[in-house]
């Protein structure tokens, strides 16, 4: 009932891990004929973030790198690009000074869906301004396609690799995948639940092929509910990174309440939960977890929403009720 309540029918899939067991369900439409599964892809775009970061921070545990690193010290020798003296730590928390390049990119998502965006394409679309580093948050997916490139680095192998051997390593993610380099199979959630005809003409990818080289590291990713509710369940019980480096992450010592890769978000639900929120084309997502609960709740949809920090409202409230 709380689930249909958040859809207002719309599609909608979510997933809820508790003390007293694990419970999904799944509303409305996937294509404008097929009713939406429990184990539907959605992209779930900046949830992609925590999961990046989360992989960050294993290298941070495992000495590759440090917080506090300027970024420039691992990235490519060859890169021509003004970084503004950015430290890891901030690129995580939004706090670099460098704009974002995505304003740029979503113009042409619509009519271009099969373009193929390269890392360098995204940079030359970053303005030339830089703001201090650590002084203001300005969030935007250039400090996250920056960590992939020291990840990349580092490792010497594609994000995509380095994710699924390292923080999408648990049981259970596999279909919690990094887009292009992973590709969605059925069953899928396509945008807006329009027709699956639109799937090829995206190139095969959620929403399209130019969405996901586009988002890089920032917002890639896609997923059905319960992999994405594992993973933010492993995450948030010190399973894939240490209980320290998930306090540092879910720390936030300003107003605009963003840490590192995390934000707090309570807001809407007067109590204490860290996640991320998702929006794209087509999609949005919440995710994240209550500590005090001792619980994790993702819902993911395939229209627009018009509070997507809370749209889980109705089943975290239900969730409480119990």
């Amino acid at each position: 009932a709380a689930l249909r309540e958040m859809a207002g029918g719309s599609g909608m899939a979510a997933t809820v891990m508790s003390p007293d067991g694990t419970w999904s369900g799944a509303v409305g439409k996937a294509d404008g004929v097929r009713d939406v599964r429990i184990d539907d892809q959605f992209a779930i775009a900046s949830v992609t973030k925590p999961v990046v970061a989360a992989q960050v921070m294993q290298m941070v545990e495992a000495g590759e790198l440090a917080l506090d690193d300027p970024v420039t010290e691992h990235l490519p020798q060859d890169l021509d690009f003004d970084s503004n003296g950015a430290t890891i730590r901030q690129l995580l928390s939004h706090r670099s000074g460098i704009p974002d390049y995505y304003p740029a990119v979503e113009k042409s998502l619509s009519t271009a869906p099969k373009r193929v965006w390269k890392t360098a394409d995204l940079l030359e679309l970053v303005p030339a301004r830089r703001a201090p580093a650590g002084d203001v948050f300005e969030y935007g997916d250039t400090n996250y396609l920056l960590l992939g490139l020291a990840i990349e680095e580092v490792r010497g192998r594609p994000v995509a690799d380095v994710l699924r051997d390292g923080v999408l390593s648990i049981e259970g993610v596999e279909r919690l995948i990094y887009q292009p380099d992973e590709v969605p199979t059925e069953p899928m959630a396509m945008p807006y639940g329009r027709s699956t005809a639109i799937l090829e003409e995206g190139g095969g990818y959620l929403p399209s092929l130019a969405g996901s080289t586009s988002d890089g590291p920032g917002a890639a990713m896609a997923s059905d509910a319960p992999s994405l509710a594992r993973w933010w369940r492993a995450f948030c019980a010190g399973e894939i990174v240490s209980q320290d480096s998930l306090t540092e992450m879910a720390t936030f010592d300003d107003p605009d309440g963003y840490g590192l890769g995390l934000f707090s978000v309570a807001d809407p639900y007067y109590l204490h939960a860290v996640g991320h929120t998702g929006s794209h084309i087509g999609y949005k997502s919440w995710a994240g977890c209550l500590p005090d609960a001792g619980s994790v709740v993702v819902v993911l949809t395939n229209h627009d929403v018009d509070d997507i920090g809370g749209m889980a409202r109705p089943l975290v409230e239900a969730l409480l009720s119990d």
